[in-house]
């Protein structure tokens, strides 16, 4: 699929999408670059995304739903882990001094059923410490679906056609924002009985989010990176 680039990133430097991806503009460029490079590689995906474009569906929301779905939720997500980590433990760290210190002042002045008190929610506050990592592991973020983005490609898709995307054709989308972003695609994410599975759970479970699937364009900006496609 032959085109022209123009890599401008007018709709990834704003504010709004910024606080959706977590990523720095080099990143954005770079990935945006990358995916159009894979489409116009690979024959499948390639003609997926050409033919919902003839159809009069902008392969820019596509493009622009797919890098949120690959960067937005995870990385924000680990970034407030982190942050929520360090400062746990710089919170338990101190009040684990604070009772090492309130047990030995009792223990000067003989007050042993204190100082054994203090003892006692200092160990319990080492052992917590001790399991701060796993408490905050990137494994329990529970970000691994983010069905918002599927469901507004979906949207999208249908806006333009009247008919859904296959979850076949979903699966291909994922996989080409994946390997433009150096990313290896989740098992699950792979699995279209999956994929379709998880959207229409999603759909059945937030009836008060059907616009996200129902009328898409109007919750994306108009000021989209420009990308001129030559017809083939």
């Amino acid at each position: 699929m032959k085109r022209q680039r123009d890599t401008r990133s007018k709709f990834f430097s704003t504010a709004s999408f910024n606080e959706l991806s977590g990523t720095k503009k080099i990143q954005r460029d770079k990935w945006w670059a990358a995916f159009w490079q894979y489409l116009d590689e690979n024959l499948e995906a390639g003609q997926i995304v050409h033919r919902w474009q003839k159809a009069g569906c902008d392969p820019r929301n596509i493009a622009v739903t797919i890098h949120r779905y690959v960067f937005g939720y995870s990385n924000k997500l680990f970034a407030d882990r982190k942050k929520r980590k360090k400062k746990t433990k710089k919170v338990l760290a101190a009040a684990i001094r604070s009772l090492r210190d309130l047990e030995n002042l009792h223990r000067i002045y003989e007050q042993h059923a204190d100082a054994d008190r203090f003892a006692k929610e200092r160990k319990l506050l080492e052992e917590r410490l001790s399991r701060i990592t796993l408490a905050f592991g990137t494994k329990r973020l529970g970000t691994s679906r983010p069905w918002t983005d599927l469901a507004i490609i979906e949207g999208l898709v249908f806006e333009a056609t009247q008919k859904p995307p296959s979850a076949r054709e979903i699966v291909c989308l994922i996989k080409a924002g994946r390997r433009a972003a150096g990313q290896v695609p989740d098992p699950w994410e792979m699995d279209p009985a999956i994929i379709r599975k998880g959207l229409k759970n999603f759909k059945k479970n937030n009836p008060s989010e059907n616009g996200l699937w129902t009328n898409p364009s109007s919750l994306l900006m108009s000021n989209r990176p420009a990308v001129r496609r030559k017809r083939r």
